[in-house]
């Protein structure tokens, strides 16, 4: 076994372990609410992920917008998709999913568009999509959960950010990486090294440093800039453009 086996197996065998202590404290909450959809998300987010303790976030700041276009970049397993499922399907909304990989089994819904493409690729023909099917190509809600890396995520803010609302949300996962992943119910993961690749980005764009470690709202005009570190972290952008009309809501990186 090589040195890198050995570590990963190590970090394993930590987690199995700490997290069965942690499982012993855990105290059992109620999924019992008005709102069935949020029900589901909430059952959906016991299962310890990379997102899971960001599901809730992601259903109740998407759902307070009363998006009209929701767009998603990554895809995967559908994590993230099932929250913006329940939100279109209350708000009736229109949800478009990109993902490099075939994830067209994910949600089950004849209403959902997804696209098997590379997302900046998909961004060049965005507009004369959406005029072809009959949406306005002005996004309420966009999911940016890719690559991770640096340089892809600042093209996905170059290439995505012009299409958005003058009041729009954008989240984006995996804001806080490292070896391991910390959740605010006590448990831990596994994660990977970055080098900062997503809150680097966003650094440049917004010409500011982030703490990402750390909770922390900032506000950069028109934006308000939230952000979680726990499990994986996410940051939550909230464009207010139509408070502050003339704003430079897209300054070039």
């Amino acid at each position: 076994m090589n040195v890198e086996k050995l570590k990963n197996s190590c970090r394993k065998r930590f987690r199995s372990f700490y997290n069965f202590f942690v499982d012993l404290k855990k105290p059992k909450t109620s999924l019992s609410t008005d709102l069935p959809g949020f029900n589901v998300i909430k059952q959906q987010s016991r299962r310890r992920t990379a997102m899971n303790e960001h599901l809730e976030t992601l259903f109740l700041e998407s759902l307070a917008l009363q998006p009209r276009l929701i767009v998603e970049l990554g895809v995967a397993k559908g994590e993230s998709t099932q929250v913006f499922f329940q939100v279109a399907k209350l708000c009736g909304a229109t949800l478009v999913s990109v993902d490099l990989n075939d994830c067209s089994r994910a949600l089950d819904w004849e209403e959902w568009n997804f696209i098997q493409r590379d997302d900046i690729e998909f961004a060049q023909e965005f507009e004369s999509w959406c005029r072809e099917r009959q949406i306005n190509p002005v996004i309420d809600v966009l999911f940016i959960d890719t690559s991770h890396y640096f340089e892809h995520t600042l093209e996905e803010i170059r290439a995505y950010f012009p299409f958005l609302a003058d009041h729009a949300k954008v989240f984006f996962h995996d804001t806080n990486l490292g070896t391991f992943i910390f959740r605010k119910d006590g448990s831990v993961d596994l994660g990977w090294d970055n080098d900062r690749g997503v809150i680097r980005a966003l650094e440049v764009h917004f010409n500011r440093t982030f703490p990402e470690k750390e909770e922390f709202v900032d506000f950069v005009t028109p934006w308000v800039i939230k952000h979680y570190p726990h499990c994986c972290g996410l940051t939550v952008l909230e464009k207010l453009s139509h408070l502050f009309p003339g704003s430079a809501s897209d300054r070039p990186a």
